[in-house]
């Protein structure tokens, strides 16, 4: 039964988005998809650039996670994470000074991984032109 009013619906939509002088009943596209870029899918290149910039947003929010909750930092992983954290974000560092420690971190960390999927996300646009 929900099958037959799908049917329904497309053929009533079918028949009320045909151009002028279009045959009765001929089933038309609703959108032209050529227009619609934005709905483009990534080629291999810029798929690439926009998962390394989600990692390395990732990776800078884990850390500040891990900061936030007194992980271990002698265990390899939260210390490999921080490290990575470190020199991913060292470009940025002290854009915003703060007096307590974790503050500062989390702000400078959470401004590198903003500026990161900015960038990654403008690159992978350009990419698929």
């Amino acid at each position: 039964m929900a099958t037959q009013i799908w049917r329904r619906r497309r053929e009533s939509a079918a028949e009320t988005t045909a151009p002028a002088g279009a045959v009765s009943g001929a089933r038309t596209r609703r959108w032209d998809t050529t227009r619609v870029r934005r709905f483009q899918r990534h080629d291999g290149l810029s798929a690439f650039v926009w998962l390394a910039a989600w990692t390395i947003t990732l990776v800078l929010l884990f850390g500040i996670a891990l900061t936030w909750g007194g992980a271990n930092q002698a265990n390899n992983v939260v210390h490999g994470v921080m490290r990575a954290g470190t020199w991913l974000a060292s470009p940025f560092d002290d854009v915003f000074r703060n007096d307590d420690a974790r503050k500062q971190l989390t702000e400078n960390w959470l401004f590198a991984a903003g500026v990161y999927l900015v960038a990654g996300r403008v690159l992978a646009w350009l990419l698929r032109w």
